[in-house]
């Protein structure tokens, strides 16, 4: 038996990978793409410092760092290593931590945003950098899902966080307590490498590390390579060792921020099979690891559990634990116990920032072209990550110090970003908090787009002691109301400049930019945001070349837009995405927005931060890998049919407005909207644990995109399906969908539908919240489910016209509910009408669909309402879909 259990929260399981067949222990064949993976980074690193050691090695680190990241900086499909597009923000911020290293990206508070990013997009080695990430793709995925899935510490009770968040956190703790180490990014690459073996060979992990690293050298000597590993092949060798060095001393403070040592052994004293742990945990080497062998999975899991449960009982709020709704997550327990903290705190190493943008969907929001709305979603991101980083990491240039180490970037989603900074980054007797608040104030990037980053600064590692998750967010929350604070020079206009901005309606426009039919006006911002978004956003994405798969090959979106549009392309960006055929064609595009259930709750239950930032990648890792498969499922259905078209593929590629966390946005092709969101967010499901709501907006290509993402984002929240404590299994996805041919789609729009049609103190025609499951197999009710069916509906005009006839039914049951949706017995009139409809039909997909709305089943009540609208909705999505 391998011991080696994880949880896979929130759904709060232990799983052991020995029960898949996965036999890690003598896996020759991952440590052969660890060695060769780490040997080819270092030969990069190498020709990227012109072998210089010192600059090769710090790249090294960096480049290592990147192994332990790769849900960041991953897109949600592979892309060709020669596709000159750095299409997410997460990409420049790989670049940005290799190219630092040879030439200078150091930015203050009045450098361009416009240069920001062109310095970062002609580093004339990129190529090299993206050519090893995107070359390696594969090998990368399968270690750091070996990283992920394979706990820091195998033993019950210590064994709740990755090896993937440990060896980053021993890694930043290096950095922390050698401000002027040398020899530091052989501390940090030794820090980074110290556990490898642990995903081969758990029981002699150091020894399976060091030979891992002694295969690695032996590559780079017959090579010539300028790095050279003896002496973090030495650190890692002592890490266990009588002698402590840099590595295991940060390896133990790093340890027992993640263990919580104290709290398990008093958890202990309280569980069934305690005793029999703690026996195991007093033994040493081979006699432990044997001890916890004959322990078995039934007692491990039974005590993994329950001690984690204790744990959270100790560390989390009382706040979330007597929330009603955390009743319905196991791992939430029943009773706060409150544990004082018996540490006494040494010297502070460093604090961690946390960078939040107030008013993302506002700004968002602002832009009516999807264009420009794809730039400012990807923008988000870039400003709380790449940019804040950037900030930082400059500032300690400037001071002649050690940079900032990409582990530093500790979470970057939803616009809002973690990042630890070492305390020498201010002078003595200087408030440091304030200090480094001061770094984000007067940016003129920001006052360019009429932006505030908000930034609040805590303590979070000493040379005794890390702070735990919610010990940092009750100190960061504190200083939350200076959000708020107004913090701007009001700036005076002439009489003159009353002219409105042609793209978002506000004044003054000032600029002229060139559009198809000649020049638009602009605001500063617009104006701004348009420069910006040429070849970014949107235009990154369908210009990028994917590989998705040997079987499907390559597909470059840029190439079908142009065929259709010529090179005006980009102002054709919604009739492209709809799945136009000829430039008269009249296909509707439809909105996919979704979050994650819940997901205040199962983040602020974090025993650790490595258990938080664990949560936060394994969601978004979970949720990328998802979106991919299903990418991956409709590529080969079309390539089946269509012989290597990807005409759906290419759009859906295209329509990525985000995709971080538990936050989804994406513009996909009506046809094929609800399929791929039902298979998308079960995937997702399946891989993270988590459920999501779902709302689905099928809209003209003609409609102002930003109106349509409120429409979604209120569709969205309308969604959720509200568990209670006498239905916990509530807690699923739920997809609410709507079509808007006429009226125009926005948030006040959808409010007044829902209310229309789902009134709370009658009976309803409509659900919103509807269950995956129901959704799914109303699709293959209507034989739309599988992607070969939607392919040929796209393709095929006799497909066509026979899934017009799935929707007839609904169309005269809607036209009779209309007529009486107002009258007192209207609903009850309706019913009726149904029912005689079932008697009377001959055609069995009628009577089917008819049966399916009046149904008593998963708590549905067709006296106190029916799902008409709701499924009227889903098949008119494939009727507005073929035009």
């Amino acid at each position: 038996m391998t011991l080696r259990g994880k949880l896979n929260l929130p759904e709060y399981k232990v799983v052991f990978d020995g029960d898949k067949g996965k036999q890690y222990e003598g896996n020759q064949d991952l440590k052969e793409k660890i060695v060769d993976t780490l040997s080819h980074m270092a030969l990069v690193s190498c020709e990227l410092a012109g072998n210089d050691e010192k600059k090769a090695m710090d790249i090294y680190a960096d480049m290592v760092s990147m192994l332990y990241k790769l849900p960041m900086f991953m897109s949600y499909a592979p892309i060709e290593g020669d596709s000159k597009y750095l299409p997410t923000a997460f990409e420049y911020f790989f670049v940005y931590s290799i190219a630092r290293h040879v030439q200078d990206l150091t930015i203050d508070k009045d450098t361009p945003l416009r240069e920001v990013f062109e310095r970062l997009e002609k580093f004339e080695k990129a190529d090299v950098l993206k050519g090893l990430v995107r070359g390696y793709f594969s090998s990368i995925l399968e270690i750091y899902e070996a990283l992920l899935n394979t706990p820091a510490d195998t033993r019950p009770g210590f064994n709740f966080t990755s090896l993937a968040s440990h060896v980053q956190l021993t890694s930043l703790t290096s950095w922390l307590l050698q401000p002027y180490s040398i020899d530091l990014n052989y501390l940090r690459v030794a820090s980074l490498l110290h556990d490898i073996g642990k995903v081969i060979n758990p029981r002699h992990h150091v020894a399976e590390a060091i030979d891992i690293m002694r295969e690695v050298q032996n590559r780079l000597e017959s090579d010539k390579s300028c790095i050279k590993l003896n002496k973090v092949k030495d650190l890692i060798a002592s890490h266990h060792g009588d002698f402590e060095s840099i590595v295991s001393k940060a390896d133990r403070l790093a340890s027992s921020a993640d263990r919580l040592t104290e709290l398990v052994m008093k958890a202990l004293d309280d569980v069934e099979y305690g005793k029999e742990v703690k026996e195991c945990f007093s033994k040493s080497g081979e006699e432990s690891y044997d001890c916890f062998t004959r322990l078995g999975k039934e007692k491990y899991e039974k005590v993994t559990k329950e001690v984690y449960k204790k744990i959270l009982s100790y560390v989390i709020p009382e706040r979330i634990a007597q929330n009603e709704n955390s009743r319905l997550f196991p791992f939430i327990p029943e009773k706060v116990e409150k544990v004082e903290k018996r540490v006494s705190l040494g010297r502070l190493l460093g604090y961690i920032v946390y960078i939040d943008l107030p008013g993302i969907q506002k700004f968002i929001t602002n832009f009516p072209k999807l264009r420009d709305m794809s730039f400012a979603s990807m923008l988000v991101d870039f400003m709380v990550t790449v940019y804040s980083f950037m900030l930082l990491d400059s500032e300690f240039s400037k001071q002649g110090k050690s940079r900032l180490p990409a582990e530093a970037l500790l979470s970057g989603y939803g616009g809002h970003s973690y990042i630890v900074v070492r305390s020498d980054i201010c002078p003595e007797n200087v408030n440091c908090k304030e200090r480094i608040k001061g770094l984000f104030k007067g940016l003129k990037p920001l006052r360019d787009l009429d932006l505030k980053l908000s930034v609040s600064v805590a303590e979070f590692a000493y040379d005794n002691y890390i702070s735990n998750y919610n010990e940092v967010w009750e100190k960061i929350k504190e200083s939350f109301s200076e959000k708020y604070l107004v913090d701007f020079e009001e700036e005076v206009f002439s009489v003159g400049l009353h002219k409105t901005c042609e793209n978002c309606g506000v004044r003054p426009a000032t600029k002229e930019f060139p559009d198809i039919d000649g020049y638009k006006l602009l605001c500063d911002r617009c104006y701004e945001i348009r420069q910006l978004s040429k070849n970014r956003g949107f235009m990154s994405k369908v210009g990028s070349t994917y590989s998705l798969s040997a079987e499907v090959g390559k597909v470059t979106p840029s190439e079908v837009a142009r065929c259709l549009f010529g090179d005006n392309y980009n102002e054709y960006a919604m009739e492209f995405i709809a799945g136009y055929k000829a430039p008269e064609d009249t296909r509707y595009v439809a909105l996919i927005k979704a979050d994650g259930n819940w997901g205040s709750v199962i983040f602020s239950s974090s025993a650790t931060f490595s258990d938080y930032v664990d949560r936060s990648f394994k969601l978004d890792y979970g949720v990328k890998k998802a979106f991919y498969e299903t990418l991956l499922e409709l590529a080969k259905a079309e390539v089946e049919r269509q012989h290597g078209e990807l005409s759906l593929t290419s759009r859906v590629l295209s329509g990525v407005l985000y995709i971080g966390g538990d936050d989804i946005t994406i513009l996909v092709p009506s046809v094929v909207a609800v399929p791929f969101a039902v298979k998308f967010f079960e995937k997702a499901k399946e891989f993270t644990g988590f459920t999501f709501k779902v709302g689905v907006v099928s809209i003209k290509p003609d409609h102002p995109i930003q109106f349509a993402f409120q429409a979604t984002d209120a569709l969205m929240e309308e969604s959720k399906i509200k568990p209670d404590i006498k239905r916990p299994e509530g807690n699923k996805t739920s997809i609410g969908c709507m079509v808007f041919s006429s009226t125009l789609a926005s948030r006040s729009v959808v409010e007044s539908e829902i209310h229309r049609y789902k009134r709370p103190n009658s009976p309803s025609y409509l659900a919103v919240s509807n269950d995956v499951e129901s959704v799914r197999e109303l699709l293959k009710l209507a034989g739309l489910y599988e992607f070969k069916d939607v392919v040929a509906l796209y393709y095929s005009d006799k497909d066509r016209r026979e899934a017009r006839e799935k929707l007839r039914v609904l169309e005269d049951v809607v036209g009779y509910a209309e007529v009486r949706v107002d009258s007192p017995n209207g609903y009850l009139t309706t019913l009726a009408y149904i029912l005689r409809q079932i008697a009377r039909s001959d055609d069995g997909y009628d009577k089917e669909v008819l049966k399916r709305l009046v149904a008593k089943k998963n708590g549905q009540d067709p006296l106190k309402g029916i799902p008409l609208y709701d499924y009227f909705f889903v098949l008119k999505t494939f009727r507005v879909g073929v035009g």
